[in-house]
């Protein structure tokens, strides 16, 4: 989401309200609101003749997102068994629970007829008790300059409006999800900000995930990152530079990330992760090995995640959650006292709305 200016004050010499035609003719003449906004908006949104190339690059991939094998567990208080025999003759060592459970398979054995897995854990579960599962592919881009223009992804496969605000058309062109995108203008229609992405093509902000570069957070040097709750979006910087972006996906509602600055305190390159947060443990979680974790606040950490590919939505207990690629990259790129700045542009906007209708009212 991109913020709007701030309005110049009113003054008395200007038209409360214009036509679009003064908006767009004598814009001098005009209160910045009314009718003409729009039109002005549209008319200021343009895409350049000579377009320079955004300046960023897809890293090379490697073979295999994760070394790592891993499945869904599919049966509720799925048993596992200490050994190979145990589970042939069907002694239970202890039941996984029932919720959001994964594991990691580190081999494949067969007792008579009864086809196990082994887990992390050292332990033995059925092959039909489980489903495995593959990473997301997804991987963000190196950057190796500022660029010009606020870039982003499509977060959903949408048909482009002609005009910001209008219905999306039942034909035409499809820009897909993960697309990169340029924003090459903005107008407010209705309650969302509408992108100007390719040539008569307008996409609602709630369809992409733009990028906005910040300065570095007072007091901190070097390396950092930066983690957009609205966004959902993260850049990691080098001073002022910002040198790799991609999609992230932050807390839900109700387990919601905090804002803040933090630094990186602990790192583990593969953990466990479980919990459950509701009083009738509905939420329940269970996640082996999950890669490359960086912990910042509390129990919050920025990690990779093998379990979903809904990158650019709110979907975790309140880490920030990374395609595997992107956590690797970051993992290996910072360190321990790497400061993590978590901020949400969309409560500031809030705030500075609901500190100006307090100073309209008075004491």
């Amino acid at each position: 989401m991109t913020r709007a200016a701030e309005p110049p004050a009113l003054r008395d010499d200007l038209e409360a309200v214009c036509v679009p035609s003064a908006q767009l003719t004598q814009p001098d003449r005009c209160a910045p609101g009314g009718p003409g906004t729009y039109a002005a908006e549209l008319a200021s949104a343009f895409i350049p003749k000579d377009i320079a190339p955004l300046p960023a690059e897809r890293l090379p991939r490697p073979e295999k997102v994760l070394d790592l094998t891993y499945a869904r567990v599919t049966v509720p208080e799925a048993p596992v068994f200490a050994t190979p025999e145990e589970a042939a003759a069907g002694t239970v060592a202890r039941t996984l629970g029932t919720g959001f459970v994964f594991v990691n398979l580190t081999q494949s054995v067969q007792a008579g007829e009864l086809t196990l897995y082994r887990t992390r854990a050292g332990q033995y579960i059925r092959a039909g008790d489980v489903a495995p599962v593959e990473p997301s592919t997804w991987q963000g881009l190196a950057l190796t300059a500022r660029p010009e223009r606020p870039f982003g992804w499509m977060v959903k496969t949408v048909r482009p409006s002609a005009l910001p605000g209008s219905p999306t058309p039942k034909v035409g062109q499809r820009r897909f999800r993960g697309e990169l995108i340029e924003v090459f203008g903005a107008v407010r229609a209705g309650a969302w900000e509408w992108y100007l992405v390719g040539p008569g093509q307008w996409v609602e902000q709630r369809t992409v995930s733009v990028v906005q570069l910040n300065p570095p957070p007072e007091g901190v040097t070097g390396r950092w990152v930066q983690v957009n709750l609205f966004e959902q979006n993260m850049v990691a910087y080098e001073g002022s530079q910002p040198v790799y972006a991609t999609l992230i996906s932050s807390g839900l509602d109700k387990w919601a990330t905090e804002p803040g600055l933090f630094q990186v305190y602990a790192r583990v390159p593969a953990g466990k992760m479980s919990g459950a947060y509701a009083p009738d443990k509905s939420d329940y979680y269970f996640l082996e090995a999950v890669p490359w974790v960086m912990y910042f606040d509390g129990d919050r950490a920025l990690h990779g995640q093998y379990w979903h590919d809904a990158l650019g939505y709110k979907r975790s207990h309140g880490c920030v959650n990374l395609a595997p690629l992107d956590a690797r990259w970051l993992y290996e790129w910072s360190s321990k006292g790497t400061y993590v700045w978590v901020y949400d542009p969309s409560q500031e906007v809030k705030a500075e709305a609901e500190a100006s209708a307090n100073t309209a009212e008075g004491p």
